[in-house]
């Protein structure tokens, strides 16, 4: 992780020509589309199975991708066929499980309930980090997860704390909760991913989560009754919603995580993940009329303190 490492330049990553600075802004922008997936998926859930949103998703990300990695994948996949199991595991996970649970999620509790259960994928992160690696997270970074986790409450509540008390726990409550952790072990095994272009490794494992989507979403059109596609007639604006979530949350997130991890650390790259909620509500004010409240300037401040105190650099 890149606290660890106090030998390394703060504006480099050690072992890496990518500045810190870049890996940084790539996990910013992670972040802003995949706030965005949560906000344009609300326009899918009642018309696309989560199936069908699964398996387009990654298919269409994995035709986009393939055009800019062919010339990786000669000497890549020689690579990674020294690495099937982590990069197995980094594709089931990742790709498959992580798309499973997160849907099952979003279709089956509230907003309210998976934004905060999501909202844990840090603190898991830092779990796993000290449990399973040798490079243990230091005290600044859980101070600075815990204080941008009070920031995303702020936000997820409204500003007011009496909405934990009324939450009703139910199945896709527990889905969120495993969801959060998926993404923490995928993040933790990213560690383990053989040293191929970035490019190749979310095709690979964008591949691998395919082998297992593809039966659910064909048991889901043959055994359950599914439409192929959409309830909705025309069928056009959901593909174009879909789309997007391939070519920016799937394509483009998956690639800007994988790398910025592998820079700066899961650990650091996990506070970053509360900045999701931040970017939801700025984009929910802007294209779906929503207001602008105090507790959402309290919030995203105690997030940006948060990050700041968990990456920082001690002198």
């Amino acid at each position: 992780m890149a606290q660890s490492n106090s030998s390394t330049a703060s504006t480099q990553s050690a072992g890496d020509n990518t500045p810190m600075t870049v890996a940084y802004l790539m996990l910013i922008a992670c972040a802003m589309m995949w706030g965005s997936n949560h906000v344009v998926a609300r326009g899918v859930n009642a018309t696309v199975p989560f199936e069908a949103l699964s398996f387009w998703r990654w298919l269409i990300a994995a035709m986009l991708l393939f055009p800019v990695c062919f010339k990786h994948l000669g000497r890549d996949l020689r690579v990674m066929a020294q690495h099937k199991m982590s990069m197995f595991l980094i594709g089931f996970t990742g790709v498959f499980l992580f798309s499973v649970v997160i849907y099952l999620a979003a279709y089956n509790t509230t907003a309210v309930n998976t934004g905060l259960l999501n909202a844990t994928t840090p603190v898991w992160v830092l779990i796993f980090a000290a449990v399973l690696t040798a490079d243990k997270p230091k005290l600044g970074q859980w101070a600075g997860v815990l204080i941008a986790g009070a920031g995303t409450a702020t936000i997820i509540a409204k500003g007011d704390v009496s909405v934990f008390a009324r939450m009703d726990f139910v199945s896709g409550d527990v889905f969120a909760t495993i969801s959060a952790m998926v993404w923490a072990a995928y993040s933790m095994l990213l560690k383990r991913a053989p040293k191929v272009h970035p490019l190749s490794l979310v095709f690979v494992s964008a591949l691998i989560g395919l082998v297992f989507l593809t039966p659910l979403y064909i048991w889901s059109i043959v055994v359950d009754g599914e439409p192929f596609f959409t309830h909705l007639d025309p069928a056009w604006p959901d593909l174009l919603k879909i789309f997007y979530i391939a070519a920016g949350p799937a394509f483009l997130g998956y690639l800007f995580w994988n790398k910025g991890v592998s820079i700066v650390g899961p650990a650091n790259a996990g506070v970053f993940l509360y900045l999701m909620p931040v970017f939801a509500s700025g984009l929910a004010i802007i294209f779906l009329g929503e207001e602008l409240h105090l507790y959402h300037l309290g919030g995203i401040s105690l997030i940006a303190f948060g990050i700041w105190q968990a990456t920082r650099r001690k002198a």
